[in-house]
């Protein structure tokens, strides 16, 4: 099937291929189709392409230029000028779609039985020594909104259970024209946003009633040295830990505890995602703690697979 592209060169986005990390730490995948056909002798699946759910495919819309003209998306709020010219880490006004696939890595409430139909944008406002997929966030193919509604509309054809959205941060404006187009248009599967934690309040009351689950991650505690590698400033309320618990707070007060269906799949609600780092103690334990403190019913997701690719 076609994968639609709005760059007018012809490229597609590269089919993402399944990221399982295994409790023990072992990475099983992390690598694009294309590799693996090279290097295991494995076929690629048939591209996602578009299958409206609508009558018709959707008209064009405007797009929102001018958030990405002083850039405050993240909670660093730095004003880069995104549409002269792109910022070196979260790039230009462009939605650019890093990979999009059916993947079974996540949480058995997210990936069900079918997976979960993941659409990696390019583009973060952190720089984390434990990424797993750099090459994705730092490169992507232009999408149009519309072209973008009918990628998502093809994952939910191809059976997933959910949409996920992963590193959304830098493309929230655009996001929010793509997912009322496809509310519009009866989308059928619920739509979750995965991300860093690392939010910026306002821009996540924008999305009320566009999301129906928030999978953040809890990467770092109070004052953290890791938090400062990946580019994050450390004093007072801007620091990473407050910042990503008053995002945390938002996407509760949003959407609430995870509820799950009679087949125990993620329908809406909150999913906090921690992958346990060597960290000093106190931070752990405030970590620890934190997770503790949620409303009842709040998903916890702890994990003992961390993995970090470079000093």
């Amino acid at each position: 099937m076609r994968s639609p592209s709005s760059s007018g060169t012809g490229r597609s986005v590269r089919r993402q291929s399944d990221i399982v990390i295994r409790p023990d730490g072992t990475v099983s995948i992390s690598f694009l189709w294309s590799d693996l056909a090279d290097g295991l002798g494995v076929s690629a699946p048939a591209q996602v392409g578009g299958c409206g759910f609508g009558e018709a495919p959707p008209a064009p819309v405007e797009f929102p230029m001018e958030e990405y003209r002083v850039c405050r998306l993240c909670p660093k709020g730095c004003g880069f000028d995104r549409v002269s010219q792109a910022q070196p880490r979260c790039g230009d006004y462009q939605l650019r779609v890093a990979t999009a696939g059916l993947t079974l890595g996540d949480e058995p409430e997210i990936r069900g039985t079918r997976g979960s139909g993941a659409i990696m944008l390019s583009g973060c406002p952190l720089r984390c020594p434990s990424c797993h997929n750099p090459e994705m966030v730092a490169e992507g193919v232009p999408y149009s909104l519309e072209a973008f509604v009918e990628l998502a509309e093809g994952l939910a054809a191809e059976g997933a259970h959910n949409l996920q959205l992963l590193s959304p941060t830098v493309h929230l404006p655009a996001l929010r024209v793509a997912l009322a187009l496809l509310r519009a248009r009866g989308f059928p599967i619920p739509i979750a946003l995965k991300s860093s934690g690392y939010e910026s309040v306002s821009e996540l009351r924008a999305l009320e009633g566009l999301v129906d689950l928030y999978i953040p991650d809890l990467k770092f505690g109070p004052e953290s040295d890791r938090a400062a590698r990946a580019g994050m400033p450390l004093l007072g309320d801007r620091s990473y830990f407050e910042t990503a618990r008053a995002a945390i707070a938002e996407m509760i007060h949003q959407v609430g505890p995870l509820v799950l269906d009679p087949a125990g799949l993620a329908v809406r609600g909150v999913l906090v995602r921690h992958v346990r780092a060597p960290l000093p103690a106190t931070e752990r334990e405030a970590i620890l703690a934190y997770l503790d403190s949620l409303p009842a019913g709040v998903g916890r997701s702890i994990l003992d697979n961390f993995v970090e690719f470079e000093d």
